[in-house]
């Protein structure tokens, strides 16, 4: 049994998001399953964190725990088989939390500890605010300044470049609220 693909947008022509198409949704060799998520034929599709088919794991995970990489450029990302550089991007910046994560850390410009940044980030679980800083790190947009007390976070040049990027998105956002 597979899935039944979506119709095609008729204004546009590009197949909805549902439909998997030639090699699935994402470039990769599964079926599109619930939510738009790649689902492997005969997985039952319950591993919301897990990567699809195509998707490199991490190799500083736990034996048994897959946890998607961070996206690269030049790497298979979601969206992209070769890794487009906009849609490792958008992967890594469309990922729960991230973009509130760097909002907090660009307000003061200031560096800020872990349990300050939590609390600014509505308490979020230090679990999740752990991997976010931690791809951050990789992704070479956050960085930690040790102490003898505890590391401090803040934006690198290039986080403050992803900032600057992102106001015009800021002035678009202003504008909308503006209509509604």
């Amino acid at each position: 049994m597979g899935t039944t693909p979506a119709p095609n947008d008729s204004t546009s022509g590009v197949p909805r998001r549902g439909d998997p198409g030639p090699g699935g949704p994402f470039e990769g060799t599964g079926t599109s399953a619930p939510g738009g998520s790649v689902q492997a034929p005969g997985s039952s599709g319950h591993a919301p964190e897990a990567p699809g088919p195509g998707f490199p794991t991490s190799d500083t995970t736990a034996p048994g725990t897959p946890v998607p990489a961070i996206p690269t450029p030049g790497r298979p990302v979601r969206g992209s088989a070769g890794g487009r550089p906009v849609m490792a991007a958008l992967d890594l910046l469309g990922r729960r939390w991230t973009l509130r994560v760097i909002w907090e850390l660009h307000v003061d410009g200031a560096p800020i500890g872990f349990r300050d940044l939590q609390r600014r980030c509505d308490d979020m679980s230090s679990s999740v605010l752990s991997t976010r800083l931690t791809e951050l790190r990789e992704a070479g947009i956050a960085a930690s300044t040790s102490t003898a007390a505890q590391p401090a976070w803040h934006l690198t040049a290039l986080g403050d470049d992803l900032v600057t990027a992102m106001g015009p998105l800021l002035d678009w956002s202003r504008a909308w609220a503006e209509r509604r």
